[in-house]
């Protein structure tokens, strides 16, 4: 994946943020060899995980934001969206927006949400004909149950 000379410039940072931190020797390397292929503006395909890492942690705690503001953490948040991870999560938003897709004309006789667990969600839409349980968390948005004829 090609990395442009801004995104560059903040992944480098957080990448050295995340090094201080890190004590086993192995995977210093390997961010080590993931901040030389971000210099270079290439990631190789076996280091899209790490740099997945990187930027959900970032991303995930703010820090990215408080850094960097609204722009920087648009930037990074488009490169995570092209790791693998990121592009799970999209695809999990578009499953969920096409469950959801199927409620139209339904008339919807109940919305609540629960909270599962710490940063874990679980939204319930009964509708006249079914019942879809959504689940938004950590590992993104998914539909995790549905019930027709209830």
């Amino acid at each position: 994946m090609k990395i442009g000379a801004t995104e560059q410039e903040l992944v480098i940072q957080e990448i050295g943020a995340l090094g201080v931190l890190l004590r086993n020797p192995e995977t210093r390397a390997r961010y080590a060899e993931l901040r030389s292929a971000i210099e270079a503006g290439e990631v190789p395909d076996e280091l899209l995980g790490h740099l997945g890492n990187v930027l959900e942690l970032g991303l995930e705690s703010g820090r990215i934001r408080n850094l960097y503001g609204a722009d920087g953490e648009q930037a990074l948040a488009r490169v995570f969206q092209r790791t693998p991870a990121g592009s799970e999560r999209a695809a999990g938003a578009r499953e969920v927006t096409d469950a959801l897709a199927g409620l139209r004309g339904q008339r919807i006789e109940d919305i609540s949400i629960s909270a599962v667990g710490p940063g874990s969600y679980g939204i319930t839409i009964d509708t006249d004909r079914c019942q879809i349980t959504l689940r938004l968390d950590r590992a993104g948005a998914r539909v995790e149950n549905v019930a027709v004829g209830i």
